[in-house]
């Protein structure tokens, strides 16, 4: 019988290939096309299709077979001009932080299984409050991203209010709502059914002119719900909406949800930096008020997936939400911290090195420098759409986000809606640039997400120009 692992040289010469391949993919990203335009679904399912291997293929075929039907068929979303969803470009230090992560493979539940994980975890999740400006003696946990980061903050918020749910379930909760903008992130409206109340337990409270919660509209809203006997349970605000980088007024949200005794959670998923950005400050005022917050590493950080992290001022809370005694796992207290008493997970990925290598490599400065540029490039695109006659900015650059429509002369807006709205895919199939669409009211809308360290002002006509070509191909 073979030995299962390589050995040793094969395997140092596969590491060396692997370090290879990442540094010539990050440095060569602003050369390559974003997508393939022959990347189909049916096509890539032909190509992928084979048996189970039941007998080795060895290294070579493998990673043959990664670079011609994974690697060719992936989307460059570290490309300079990969505009589209938040999927940031990650730093070459993270990456490699990643490999060495999988290698320790360290499962951050029990602090006897994990003890250098747990503390560098609790280590990272302090760096984050500085960082966030966030409550400073929070205490949170690293999660895989802003949907479960939320999720956790609204179980926090049920936990609050109903303790007893934890023994005796949903019957022990009367009618129940929570208070959410049109523009906030879909998950928490997940978020809100997983935890069983139901889709209809949510309000959606009016925005202003700049797409922000109206505070007045969320007073009115909870003391409505109040008089008919329906609990006011919490209310998610947001600091960097997906759609247009909004930012919600979040001190005065906060004190409406004391006055009228509600659990307050900012999704700070995109715009979790902002109190450290001088672009973007006046963002976070209010912040530290919030009694949960979610912010994702793998936006801010430029870090690789999963990174997200959720934090509240209460201390206690989280053991008291998801503690579980089991006699197969350490409980006592002074056998250190277990981070399975702090979220829905047990086995944990060490997810706090790539962060901590990022920060000890780059440095906070550098990482918040490179946001501020960012955030000036947005603002200069913006301005660059308002002296062209063919496009029309939609919504003012926020957090390093633009919306904006092609426009053609004469067109309806139900005709312009659907030139906007066929523009997407084949911009993403001719790879020049790779924008996503949104919907502002009634209006299709192209969206620009300035996310990318390695985006410059040069490829700002180039993204311009990529529209353009791509609208006469209609």
């Amino acid at each position: 019988m073979p030995e299962l692992e390589l050995p040793p040289n094969a395997l140092r010469s596969f590491g060396r290939q692997v370090a290879d391949f990442v540094t010539e993919y990050l440095t060569t990203l602003a050369e390559q096309p974003i997508t393939d335009p022959e990347t189909s679904p049916g096509h890539l399912r032909r190509l992928l299709d084979e048996p189970l291997p039941r007998t080795p293929q060895g290294v070579a075929a493998t990673w043959d077979d990664f670079q011609r039907k994974i690697v060719t068929h992936a989307v460059r979303v570290g490309h300079p001009r990969f505009l589209a969803w938040m999927r940031t470009s990650p730093l070459g230090g993270a990456v490699f932080a990643e490999a060495l992560a999988a290698a320790l493979n360290q499962s951050v539940a029990v602090w006897q299984g994990a003890p250098s994980a747990t503390e560098t975890e609790r280590l990272v999740l302090r760096w984050l409050l500085e960082l966030t400006g966030y409550a400073a003696d929070a205490e949170g946990i690293l999660t895989s991203g802003g949907s479960m980061a939320n999720f956790v903050g609204m179980l926090l918020a049920r936990q609050a209010a109903f303790p007893e749910v934890r023994q005796q379930g949903m019957r022990a909760m009367p009618p129940a709502a929570v208070y959410l903008s049109p523009e906030a992130h879909y998950s928490l409206v997940k978020a809100v059914e997983m935890m069983g109340l139901g889709k209809d337990a949510v309000r959606c409270i009016p925005v202003d002119h700049a797409r922000r919660m109206s505070p007045a509209a969320l007073r009115r809203a909870i003391r409505s719900d109040r008089r008919r006997g329906i609990v006011p349970l919490a209310v998610g605000a947001t600091i960097g909406t997906t759609a247009t980088g909004a930012c919600d007024p979040i001190a005065e949200i906060a004190a409406v949800c004391a006055e009228e005794g509600v659990w307050l959670h900012v999704d700070g998923a995109y715009g979790g930096l902002a109190a450290s950005i001088p672009t973007a400050a006046p963002c976070a005022r209010g912040l530290s008020q919030a009694d949960s917050f979610s912010m994702d590493p793998h936006k801010t950080l430029f870090v690789p997936f999963e990174a997200g992290a959720v934090f509240t001022r209460h201390r206690g809370l989280m053991p008291a939400t998801f503690g579980v005694r089991a006699a197969y796992l350490p409980n006592a207290e002074d056998e250190g911290l277990h981070f399975r008493e702090y979220g829905p997970q047990l086995s944990r990925a060490f997810r706090a090195l790539k962060i901590y290598f990022t920060l000890k490599i780059y440095g906070a400065e550098a990482i918040l420098h490179t946001w501020e540029r960012l955030h000036r490039l947005a603002a200069r695109f913006a301005a660059m759409l308002d002296d062209a006659p063919d496009f029309q900015r939609l919504t003012p650059a926020s957090l390093g986000i633009v919306t904006f429509r092609y426009l053609l002369p004469g067109r309806s807006p139900d005709e312009l809606n659907a030139v906007n709205r066929a523009l997407v895919p084949v911009l993403q199939r001719q790879g020049e640039a790779f924008l996503s669409l949104t919907h502002l009211g009634n209006t299709e809308a192209l969206r620009a997400c300035f996310i990318s360290h390695r985006t410059t002002e040069d490829d700002l006509p180039r993204l311009l120009h990529a529209v353009r070509a791509a609208a006469r191909s209609l």
